[in-house]
């Protein structure tokens, strides 16, 4: 045996110790992060944003097709208009975000919303649809950095990866059964219900 093991034969012990001490807590459960009620406040307006998106959406590819029979590059201009702008801001929103308050960023963002949504309330002309689309989905590539930073600052780091999994799983969810349940309220309830039914659920979601 070495002198220096001789002169500490505790070492390994204390070695032992110290790496238990540091090891990091079992991962949390995606009930367990549910439990936390800011992560599950931002999942269920998850839920609800994601819904309501594709209700508002829906009703106005409804109207366009059905009553002002748009031609399939008008209908494609609606689609475009709300998808290319998250595309496009949805990494460079993270640093203006990162400057704002959070909680005023977040009820901020429902509020404008939800007053875009009532827009089409009065909308009659295709460049209508394509404006208001479009700024909805500018105001939410700022909604999604910062319900990002909130989950980061309410869920430990150990139960990050289940609450990202829980909120990759509503986005996912939704684009299964959102667009066919959309597509029924739209027939049941009518374009201008709907527009009226979206704005509801930004101005009433739990992230605020």
């Amino acid at each position: 045996m070495s002198t220096a093991a001789m002169d500490n034969p505790e070492k390994p012990e204390s070695i032992s110790g110290a790496t238990a001490a540091t090891k990091m807590p079992e991962a949390m459960t995606m009930r367990e992060v549910l439990g936390i009620k800011t992560m599950r406040r931002l999942w269920y307006a998850q839920i609800v944003s994601n819904f309501g998106d594709f209700v508002a959406l829906f009703a106005v590819i409804g109207l366009m097709t059905y009553k002002m029979h748009a031609t399939a590059q008008q209908i494609t201009g609606v689609q475009i208009a709300y998808q290319v702008p998250i595309a496009v801001l949805g990494i460079l929103a993270g640093v203006f975000v990162d400057r704002w308050p959070l909680k005023t960023t977040l009820i901020s963002s429902d509020v404008i919303r939800g007053l875009l949504c009532l827009l089409l309330l009065v909308s009659s002309l295709p460049w209508h649809y394509y404006l208001i689309l479009a700024a909805i989905s500018v105001v939410s590539s700022f909604f999604g950095p910062a319900q990002g930073v909130v989950i980061r600052e309410a869920v430990p780091m150990h139960g990050l990866r289940s609450s990202n999994a829980l909120m990759q799983q509503v986005m996912f969810i939704m684009r299964i059964v959102g667009p066919a349940i959309a597509g029924m309220l739209v027939g049941f309830l009518g374009y201008y219900a709907c527009y009226i039914l979206d704005a509801a659920s930004f101005f009433a979601s739990p992230s605020s």
